[in-house]
């Protein structure tokens, strides 16, 4: 505060409030007490999320386990667990084909949309599917319904088994 003529203090130019008036201009924050409850509520909800998140990544592997084993341990006992019988190499020969895969006639896809083609590549039982990019410009096949087979892997009407990888190389449509 200045000071006036004859030593008394004079308030300063601008609106006047008094000291039971609250100011108008001033922010009302809310009151502590309901920070820090929000923050706790917060951090109960992190850690509770947190702690269903690590359950779900690391849970699985406890249901394989016997009685009193760690979940690593039973992993690494089944995996070094001796085996009594020799493969033999006519048996290590014919491990490269899946027991499961059969033999299906591969379709010309070329020409048609590549959406298309995965789809009827899927109904034939093919699973690995890739879909590349010929164009200079689009690295990368993100929408397969925006682009056309231009060029297949394995020959059309030739014998494939179901886990053939099968690479259509595409360009996008204009």
């Amino acid at each position: 505060m200045a000071v006036g003529d004859g030593g008394l203090p004079f308030p300063p130019p601008g609106p006047q409030f008094t000291p039971n008036q609250p100011n108008p201009s001033a922010r009302r924050w809310p009151p502590k007490a309901v920070i820090i409850a929000a923050s706790v509520a917060a951090a109960l909800l992190l850690l509770c999320c947190g702690a269903a998140a690590v359950n779900a990544v690391i849970g699985d592997n406890k249901k394989n386990a016997a009685p009193g084993v760690s979940a690593a341990a039973a992993t690494t006992t089944a995996a070094t667990a001796p085996t009594s019988k020799v493969p033999s190499p006519a048996a290590s020969l014919s491990a490269s084909a899946s027991p499961s895969a059969i033999a299906v006639t591969m379709p010309n896809l070329v020409g048609k949309n590549a959406a298309v083609a995965q789809d009827e590549l899927k109904r034939l039982g093919l699973t690995k599917v890739q879909l590349g990019s010929q164009d200079p410009g689009d690295s990368m096949v993100i929408l397969a319904a925006n682009w056309t087979v231009t060029k297949q892997s394995q020959p059309a009407e030739s014998q494939v088994t179901t886990d053939t990888l099968i690479v259509l190389t595409c360009t996008k449509k204009a």
